[in-house]
């Protein structure tokens, strides 16, 4: 398989040291001390293979499976879905997989894949099935850290409950849970909370990195904004076609969920959705030390200037201006990755995609919510919607000079396709900004020592049950 690798220095800081900053090139290089347990899991056959397969041979030890620590590395796995390799450890950005099937097809890996990487934690962006989905089930296989908004949290607790009690999972020995399985979830802000008003620091990558998160808008449709004529690209009826060619180039295989009858192999890995569906987190990840790189991730854009989102429909500018006010102290972030697929496409275009952009000054941007979602998003639709994202630029009159640098992607041939930046080489030239940013997040509680904080539910049905009932149909 062809790979294309980015490599870019982050944001970096040499000097003096500061509080939460790591300045010893030494100190640098030595990362996170991994546990036995995660050593032992990354030297099994399986997880090598995983990890090469999804972060590129030259970036995993043949011997050992450990991932590079002067390097972070981020690969595209569908939709809004990305596997990160940072401080050594694995992390995922949401877990749906578009056109998941039995056997590696049009998306080249299966489940398994996912499971034999390892992860540390998954970070779930919003709770509806085109996000959400596996979540529970590679946290209950693999033991990584589910982080979740409450909301969301219900449903994953529900998740796993079903997954537990299903004979077609639990009869498989390849895809049954561990005996006494608990499910390692921990609840990022609390029901109803006003977006914006909760910042919550995650620790699974101390002392290698700061990760911060806190509530933000999920997309939502507005008025047309008179600010700015309407983007000419946008079909009258919002809807982007599909590539007729795409059926005939790559056919469809036997898909993961359940047919009915069900067909071997297939799993039911669906989210139930509930109440988290609509509720948005947005994630920030800094390195205290080396490059000192910063990454930003969302699944959603929600209408910054109004303050509305599907899940706050009845906000103000007001709770905007403060979403921005974070990100603006989060800036400038070296990658940053948001959904161009939005219920405000028909009517304003990806101007909401372009506040967030400018308010956290992205040096790269990599566009995400591409394959999966409503009639705007789809495979085969990426081009197009480079083409809307370049005209939204133009319309809302910012030069070429003031433009990230795009990375744009396409389905099928950018997945697992591995961008790497540098972790480790120290740019002095924005020493104060990073400390800055550091230790202002610094001043926020931790998630998992927080109110609820870390919860377990177990195999035996008794910490989860209750949430079963709060669960409705799937949403998305």
């Amino acid at each position: 398989m062809k790979r294309r690798t980015f490599v870019s220095s982050g944001a970096a800081v040499a000097g003096a040291a500061a509080v939460g900053v790591v300045d010893s090139p030494a100190q640098a290089a030595s990362g996170t001390s991994l546990t036995s347990r995660e050593r032992h899991q990354a030297r099994r056959p399986e997880t090598i293979a995983a990890r090469q397969l999804i972060f590129g041979v030259e970036h995993v030890d043949p011997r050992t499976g450990l991932l590079p620590l002067d390097r972070v590395i981020v690969s595209w796995i569908t939709n809004s879905s990305f596997a990160v390799a940072v401080g050594g450890r694995v992390v995922y950005l949401d877990t749906f997989i578009t056109r998941l099937e039995v056997t590696p097809g049009r998306t080249p890996f299966v489940i398994q894949d996912l499971v034999n990487a390892a992860p540390r934690a998954i970070l779930i962006g919003h709770g509806h099935s085109d996000h959400a989905e596996n979540a529970a089930y590679l946290a209950a296989k693999t033991g990584a850290t589910l982080y979740a908004s409450e909301e969301t949290a219900i449903t994953m607790r529900a998740d796993f409950e079903r997954m537990v009690n299903d004979p077609m999972i639990q009869g498989d020995p390849v895809a049954r849970f561990p005996r006494n399985v608990e499910l390692d979830l921990v609840v990022v802000t609390t029901a109803g909370s006003t977006p914006g008003t909760q910042i919550l620091r995650l620790d699974f990558l101390e002392p290698f990195a700061q990760v911060v998160a806190f509530r933000h808008l999920h997309s939502i449709a507005t008025p047309a904004d008179p600010a700015y004529p309407r983007n000419s690209l946008v079909p009258p009826d919002g809807v982007i076609p599909v590539d007729p060619r795409d059926a005939a180039l790559f056919p469809p295989g036997i898909p993961l969920r359940p047919s009915n009858p069900p067909q071997p192999g297939q799993l039911n890995l669906r989210t139930g959705g509930g109440d988290g569906g609509p509720v948005a987190m947005f994630y920030n990840i800094t390195l205290r030390r080396g490059s000192f790189f910063s990454m930003g991730w969302q699944d959603t854009i929600g209408a910054l200037r109004e303050g509305k989102g599907s899940a706050w429909p009845d906000g103000v500018p007001a709770d905007g201006q403060r979403i921005t006010d974070i990100l603006m102290a989060m800036a400038p972030l070296d990658w940053f990755s948001a959904a161009v697929g939005t219920a405000n496409f028909l009517n304003n275009g990806l101007r909401d995609l372009i506040d967030y952009q400018q308010a956290v000054r992205a040096k790269i941007f990599v566009p995400n919510h591409q394959t999966t979602g409503g009639s705007d998003v789809g495979e085969t639709k990426a081009v197009v919607h480079y083409a809307v994202y370049l005209e939204q630029l133009r319309n809302m009159g910012l030069p070429p000079d003031q433009w990230p640098d795009i990375r744009w992607t396409a389905d099928p041939s950018d997945y697992l396709k591995p961008m790497v930046f540098d972790a480790a080489t120290r740019d002095p030239s924005i020493l104060r900004g990073r400390i800055a940013q550091l230790r202002r997040f610094d001043r926020y509680p931790y998630a998992e020592r927080k109110g609820r904080g870390r919860e377990r539910a177990a195999s035996t049905g008794a910490a989860a049950i209750s949430a079963s009932s709060e669960a409705p149909a799937d949403c998305c």
